[in-house]
């Protein structure tokens, strides 16, 4: 394991499974994709400044995943943002008939969870294009872009293929910019999350 997969394994923390060392089929999930990285470092970045252009932090693992599921299964997004009152112009940019983003999310503990996380965040710290930072006097932790970082995505907004992705950022970070812990309690109005056995895939 390299030494910014260990980091990541450290950043996000005791409230998920450890990766396996051993060569069953899941040893695949925690594999990341080309996609799965661009995604999260998207996500990151929306979330790495406020709306005056002033830094700030994604703050922890638990929002981060929230905020990735919603990015991903844009039904569920629609479901949510209805139920916080959004706008109907903003409801009609979320195309509902749209497959979930790379592969299926599971169920765990803290609601929904990705073994890829540990390599993507992990390949994305060594690279230089995200960085770690304890948040006040909390154990929690921050995620933030680099200028490199901030750089690239950047560019990645401006590719056509992630227009779906920059939409849906803009609603999370518009309507859904709240703790972790609010985001879950959200994700367990939804029958497909809260019904759903550990290690099960959402759907």
């Amino acid at each position: 394991m390299s030494v910014a997969t260990a980091h990541a394994g450290a950043v996000v923390g005791g409230d998920v499974p450890p990766p396996r060392s051993d060569g069953s089929p899941t040893k695949a999930k925690f594999r990341p994709s080309r996609d799965g990285e661009a995604r999260i470092l998207l996500l990151i970045d929306e979330f790495s400044r406020t709306p005056k252009g002033m830094p700030r932090h994604l703050e922890g693992r638990v929002k981060l995943a929230k905020l990735d599921f919603l990015l991903r299964y844009p039904r569920h997004l629609h479901r949510v943002l209805e139920g916080r009152n959004a706008k109907s112009k903003d409801l009609a940019t979320i195309d509902i008939t749209d497959a979930p983003l790379d592969s299926r999310m599971m169920r765990y503990r803290y609601g929904p969870w990705d073994h890829s996380y540990y390599a993507i965040l992990g390949s994305l710290i060594g690279r230089g294009l995200v960085v770690v930072s304890p948040l006040g006097s909390s154990t929690a932790l921050g995620y933030r872009t680099t200028e490199a970082g901030a750089i690239l995505a950047a560019g990645l907004r401006s590719d056509e293929a992630f227009h779906q992705i920059v939409a849906r950022l803009y609603l999370l970070k518009k309507y859904l910019d709240k703790q972790g812990t609010t985001l879950k309690s959200y994700l367990y109005q939804l029958p497909e999350v809260a019904d759903a056995e550990w290690h099960e895939e959402l759907t």
